[in-house]
This record gives structure tokens, sequence and C-alpha cells, in this order.
């Protein structure tokens, strides 16, 4: 099992935008998708700043989740509304 977290800027003034996207996909996710544990979006203290938090439960499931028509259809959209890129932090579990 592994996590990322994925930090996302958005342009001024399409905060409510971006949530609502991230919302749908959040709910869209979790619902179609066994592989992904977790897919949840938060946002700090800064209202143009999103992190979506991810948990796979292996590399088959995130590669599952890109190739998803949802994934493919939301991309799109994202570029009037994100300000620069994505960035993308891996976290992997700690086997005890």
């Amino acid at each position: 099992m592994f996590a990322q977290i994925v930090k996302v800027r958005v342009k001024a003034g399409k905060e409510a935008e971006f949530a609502a996207v991230g919302r749908t996909m959040s709910n869209v996710v979790e619902a179609n998708e066994p592989g992904t544990v977790v897919y949840k979006l938060f946002h700090t203290d800064d209202p143009q700043e999103f992190i979506m938090i991810e948990i796979y439960e292996n590399e088959a499931a995130l590669q599952v989740h890109r190739d998803t028509p949802h994934v493919k259809a939301v991309l799109p959209r994202l570029g009037g509304i994100v300000e620069g890129g994505l960035e993308v932090q891996k976290l992997h579990e700690v086997e005890l």
C-alpha cells in the first residue's frame, strides 16, 4: 500500500469550481475503484491551495485510476482552473 499527497494551487476566483470538481471526483473514485482505498480533497488555510490525499493498494490500482474515463475527462478541465502544475509526494507504507 502507498499514498500520494497531491498539492494543487488554483487560480484566484476558481476555488469553488475546483472544489466542486474535486468532490465529484472523490465520490466517483471511491465508489468505482476498489483498489483506491482513500481519495479525499482537503484545503489549507490558503483558499487557493488544495491537497488531495490518495491511498492505493498497489501500483496497478494507481494505473487503473489514471486510465479511467472519469480521470481522463477531468484532466482537460483542470487547465483553466489550476495555476501551475501538480506537486506530488509519494509515501511508502512502513512494513512492520
